[in-house]
């Protein structure tokens, strides 16, 4: 290992021991429940915020493989405590160890990557139920996931857009691992539009490197171009650096791909001097919760448009 690589691995390591000793993390009160359809049955925790829940957002969150918070119970959550600023409903469905050792979302089997089958199905399920249950906005129903939640997050995406207003593929891929936005439209079939999308991807991402990251964003401004041709910009319209402040340990930047047709299409956060599991963190206790803010911004700005509409 050269000398340079010892100096950053010392720089994770040293913002990994920072992040694992950061603020308490939020204790909010999450209800754990299950759900069966023909597709299978999946467990999932829901928190939903003080007073009545009709009309409220909903956010459905996919963890990534082993993921802490999946078992026995989340803890520390900080979401939640987004949840309860911004006035949403939040769902944290599960992976059955059953399904896979390693409590894997299985986004690489072809059958999860289809509509009405697999996991999409439980997950779309679980969505549909809520909405349901608790009176929900149907306009304003959002996915978001990383590493393997956030390829999952993808191919529901592509499968449901008449389901979620807007998704946040984070450190995932491309649907069906492709580099064209064709193969998004062809699973979208009659339902096809540009979906809005929040991405992050860490800058020393050793699992879901900044690569993948970049193909998945240029897949899916691909797929708006398709569904909506001119809806979606090539290339930033503006970006900006966010520097280390409270619920924000380290700097990111951050890229804004406005539709000329009047929302932002795409947002692209690079947190920098980060690896996959800082990434993970910072997505889901106290010391990454601006970003969290900014996630849910993003998305909550979005409603579900009319088909074929950018918004």
């Amino acid at each position: 290992m050269r000398v340079t690589e010892l100096r950053l691995s010392a720089v994770l390591l040293l913002i990994a021991a920072c992040l694992l000793v950061g603020a308490p993390g939020a204790q909010a009160q999450i209800d754990r429940r299950c759900f069966t359809n023909d597709a299978g049955t999946r467990c999932y925790y829901l928190h939903v915020p003080p007073g009545a829940p009709a009309g409220k957002p909903l956010m459905v969150y996919l963890h990534g493989c082993d993921d802490p918070l999946a078992h026995p119970r989340p803890s520390g959550f900080s979401l939640t405590r987004v949840a309860d600023e911004m006035g949403f409903v939040l769902a944290y469905p599960l992976q059955d160890q059953a399904a896979n050792r390693q409590q894997c979302w299985n986004w690489d089997k072809a059958e999860n990557q289809q509509r009405g089958q697999g996991e999409p199905a439980i997950i779309a399920g679980i969505t549909t139920a809520l909405v349901e249950e608790f009176q929900l906005d149907r306009a304003r129903v959002y996915l978001g996931g990383y590493s393997a939640g956030g390829a999952t997050v993808t191919n529901l995406g592509a499968t449901y857009p008449d389901l979620y207003a807007a998704i946040a593929p984070m450190a995932g891929a491309p649907y069906r691992t492709r580099l064209d936005g064709q193969a998004i439209i062809d699973a979208m079939g009659p339902r096809a539009r540009p979906m809005p999308a929040f991405f992050l991807q860490t800058l020393f991402d050793q699992i879901s490197n900044i690569v993948i990251g970049r193909t998945n964003l240029a897949q899916w401004l691909a797929a708006d171009n398709l569904a909506d041709p001119g809806s979606a910009p090539a290339l930033p319209t503006s970006a900006q650096v966010l520097v280390v402040g409270p619920g924000l340990p380290i700097p990111l930047t951050v890229e804004h791909y406005a539709s000329p047709r009047g929302c932002e299409l795409a947002q692209f956060t690079t947190p920098l001097l980060a690896e996959h599991a800082l990434g993970a963190g910072l997505l889901q206790q106290d010391h990454g919760i601006e970003i969290q803010r900014n996630l849910m911004r993003f998305l909550l700005a979005h409603r579900m448009p009319p088909p074929a509409q950018t918004c």
